[in-house]
């Protein structure tokens, strides 16, 4: 094969295999020094790891989902966990423009910005507080963050925080921590503080043809 020829190559087939076994390692963090470990390695193959080989559909249903609850397009959305810029693609397929973007991996951060989608990209731990102003956004978005090894449910107050009132929040919450991790608690908690209330709940899967593992969230901020 020539320079060229394997430059422009890619295979007619994506190793399945491979795919899966970054999907363990993700689901199998415990540390966040090994979550950016991962995501660094991940970052140049992420997309078509997740898309072509796991069949990966919960970017597009959740911007979707905030496109029903957010009629006016030149909204200012913070994509949360924004990785390389999946799911703010979908939503500019959908109309929606102005996105900011945030993650803790420069890597991921790396590719997202060569996509030339978001308006910023900030680099932030949402285990701490984010240096953000309160009431800076028209609504945010969050997909695959809220999964095993990766943000706790106190992220989902602070992300809260930096909204404008009465402006929606749409996320993917794992089944499996629904109740185990405290996310089911910390937004009892957020509604009755008069923070937020939970609008709409959907159990939908990841990955077509997977079992609906996932909760499909809108948050509105009060």
């Amino acid at each position: 094969m020539t320079r060229s020829e394997n430059e422009s190559f890619k295979p007619s087939s994506l190793d399945e295999a491979s795919s899966a076994e970054l999907l363990e390692r993700a689901y199998g963090l415990e540390t966040p020094k090994q979550a950016l470990e991962l995501y660094r390695d991940w970052a140049t193959t992420y997309d078509t790891h997740l898309e072509q080989g796991l069949h990966y559909r919960a970017p597009s249903r959740i911007a979707e989902i905030l496109a029903e609850v957010l009629e006016d397009r030149s909204s200012l959305i913070l994509d949360v966990g924004c990785g390389t810029g999946l799911v703010a693609e979908y939503l500019a397929h959908l109309g929606f423009k102005l996105c900011d973007g945030l993650d803790f991996s420069p890597e991921m951060l790396e590719v997202a910005k060569k996509k030339g989608i978001y308006q910023s990209l900030v680099e932030a731990d949402l285990e701490k507080p984010l240096q953000i102003a309160q009431g800076s956004y028209d609504a945010a978005i969050c997909c695959g963050t809220f999964t095993h090894g990766h943000v706790g449910p106190q992220a989902l107050g602070e992300i809260c925080r930096v909204l404008k009132p009465g402006t929606p929040f749409a996320c993917t919450i794992h089944n499996h921590l629904w109740k185990t991790a405290g996310f089911s608690l910390e937004i009892e908690r957020l509604e009755s503080s008069g923070i937020a209330t939970l609008e709409s709940v959907r159990e939908e899967s990841y990955f077509d043809g997977a079992p609906a593992d996932g909760k499909y969230c809108v948050l509105r901020r009060h």
